[in-house]
């Protein structure tokens, strides 16, 4: 077992951060992502492997700033410091680690949604909402004189770059012309909820209708979270949760490949 590895694990779901381990860039566990959990107990199982072991984050309340100091024509650094002059000093109090090839990774939190898994700002700069591997992953190494309880919350106007802009024909599709879609009676039957007894029939369904309709299971399961969060009273463990979503989409995996389930 990496211990150093497990350690962090455990310390990040603590503060409520999922991780799952990746050798390179292949994950050690069936469903990748999916798999990523805060749940002590599983990550000591998931964690059980010899050394060089890689953490990947699931990032879906955190934001990274790649500062790029490598690419050639590209300056990071000094794109850093550009949005310093217009922001103000809002990268040195949070928490970062030192990359592999010479970058930096500044971390912030934010409860935002429906952010672009990246968002290249084409300066030596990228917002990542998506997955990212940390120290003390190989080539990775954290701040000496700061943790991740030193994650500070991520100014507006940087979540703001990140997030995802409606085209002016999807605003306008079919609005309010008084036809009700079936994405608006799928968000009616997720918004009335659950409670105990009814939960775990309640995210199965949702899980399964939205995979079901096409949409990428990364969605899905964010929609879950969502759903998981709100929704549903008591909330489910993210355990719980990650074995609902884990079986449904298995199910929906066979099928399309017309396997009998």
């Amino acid at each position: 077992m990496d211990v150093q590895a497990i350690n962090k694990a455990l310390e990040l779901a603590k503060l409520g951060i999922a991780s799952y381990p990746t050798r390179d860039k292949k994950p050690l566990t069936p469903h990748g992502q999916y798999d990523a959990t805060t749940e002590p107990e599983e990550l000591k199982r998931l964690f059980k492997h010899p050394s060089d072991i890689n953490i990947r984050l699931n990032t879906s309340r955190l934001i990274v700033l790649d500062v790029d100091r490598h690419t050639e024509g590209k300056n990071g650094t000094e794109a850093l410091y550009k949005l310093a002059e217009q922001h103000g000093n809002f990268f040195s109090e949070t928490y970062f680690e030192s990359t592999p090839h010479n970058g930096l990774h500044f971390f912030f939190k934010t409860n935002a949604k429906q952010l672009r898994d990246k968002t290249d700002l084409d300066n030596g700069l990228e917002i990542i909402a998506d997955q990212i591997v940390i120290a003390p992953s190989r080539g990775y190494e954290s701040a000496k004189h700061m943790s991740f309880k030193d994650i500070k919350e991520a100014p507006t106007w940087l979540v703001d770059m990140a997030k995802v802009v409606p085209s002016h024909s999807a605003e306008n599709s079919a609005q309010y012309n008084g036809i009700k879609r079936y994405g608006a009676y799928l968000l009616e039957e997720m918004a009335q909820g659950a409670t105990t007894g009814q939960r775990n029939t309640y995210l199965t369904k949702m899980i399964g209708k939205m995979l079901y309709q096409g949409t990428a299971p990364k969605v899905v399961y964010e929609f879950a979270c969502i759903a998981n969060q709100h929704f549903v009273n008591p909330t489910l463990s993210d355990k719980e949760l990650n074995r609902i979503f884990k079986s449904v989409l298995q199910r929906e995996t066979k099928r399309l490949k017309g396997v009998s389930v």
